[in-house]
């Protein structure tokens, strides 16, 4: 095997690099959706909470109107008090009113514990509010970022492709099929460095023959996991 331990580091190192970079710039949609998401969450309590604050007014108007009709009758059962001709016709009357002004008591603490609901709300959907404002900004300062950063890592990633592609140039024949079959498979993950006596990425112990091999400076693939293994000289 004609291909030095040192170009195999050198490819490892550089695919760690692709890698790296390529996390990087698969991280940046991630934080903006992950912020749009936020975004999205926060307009979507602004509306429930707009809603429910529309059911509230709602329930409050309606039992408004009920109190005042059944006021309106109490007025008028009251002036018939005046006019009825019968004691039963009369206690009637008296019951009538008695149980709509009670009806009406239970009403108005209704009214108030609805009334006391729609202060609160109005108040949560202020803050609501004041929450989509912020995660708006927040945002497009994520958006800004991830922008910015990824001009910055797409420059570093092709000048890492161009510095991968001349490595890459001395590899040939069988081991350059064999090295792109493992990086295709595994990226970074194709290649290891000795760990004492094993492979470092499967923690496999290597034959005498094979440690052999890496000790004249030749690559190896690892029987076990099918890495391909070098040893670091310069430890």
């Amino acid at each position: 095997m004609s291909v030095t331990a040192s170009l195999v580091q050198r490819l490892h190192r550089i695919n760690r690099q692709k890698t790296d970079l390529n996390g990087q710039l698969a991280r940046g949609p991630r934080l903006v959706s992950a912020a749009t998401r936020k975004l999205q969450a926060a307009v979507q309590h602004v509306s429930d909470t707009r809603s429910e604050l529309t059911k509230l007014k709602v329930a409050a108007d309606s039992k408004q109107l009920q109190m005042r009709e059944r006021e309106e009758k109490i007025h008028k059962w009251r002036g018939n008090l005046n006019s009825a001709k019968e004691n039963r016709e009369y206690q009637a009357l008296k019951d009538q009113i008695a149980a709509d002004e009670q009806a009406n008591l239970v009403l108005s603490d209704e009214i108030l514990e609805i009334l006391e609901s729609i202060d609160a709300t109005t108040d949560e959907l202020a803050s609501a509010e004041e929450q989509v404002k912020l995660l708006e900004s927040e945002l497009a300062e994520v958006q800004s970022q991830v922008a910015e950063r990824k001009v910055v890592l797409e420059s570093d990633l092709a000048r890492i492709n161009s510095e991968l592609a001349e490595a890459e140039q001395g590899l040939s024949g069988e081991f350059k099929r064999e090295y792109s079959r493992l990086v295709e498979a595994k990226g970074e993950d194709a290649m290891a460095e000795l760990e004492g006596n094993c492979c470092g990425g499967c923690y496999q112990s290597l034959t005498p023959q094979k440690l052999d091999q890496l000790l004249q400076g030749q690559p190896i693939i690892c029987p076990s996991c099918g890495r391909l293994i070098y040893q670091d000289h310069e430890r």
